[in-house]
């Protein structure tokens, strides 16, 4: 039997007029297939597991990430959340602003 996750994605909080909400929302919706495998991998060991983690990330003016954090983590998995950091941090968002702080929620649960 194949243990499934799934990734409910909330949407960014920005904390800038100037960034363009829409268009962060789109950008992790193309690649929410990486934050999921992040969770799928270790939902294999914890068949149960489930929850929140906030992701916390500035990016700059070329779109580059910088400053990946954590604000919340109900799922209480570290190998999820090291996965998912490094991950968010190779991402280049197709944004030329001012730098942009993001707060991401994301939601995991099993199927």
């Amino acid at each position: 039997m194949e243990i499934t996750g799934r990734v409910i994605d909330q949407g960014p909080e920005v904390e800038s007029a100037s960034c363009d909400r829409n268009a962060i929302s789109r950008f992790v919706k193309t690649r929410i297939k990486a934050i999921q495998s992040c969770y799928e991998r270790e939902l294999k060991r914890n068949p149960t597991m489930k929850g929140k983690i906030v992701v916390r990330f500035t990016i700059g003016s070329t779109g580059r990430v910088s400053d990946v954090e954590i604000d919340e983590n109900s799922l209480g998995n570290e190998a999820v959340v090291a996965c998912i950091k490094n991950t968010i941090r190779f991402w280049i968002f197709p944004i030329k602003d001012n730098e942009c702080p993001v707060a991401y929620p994301f939601l995991f649960q099993a199927n």
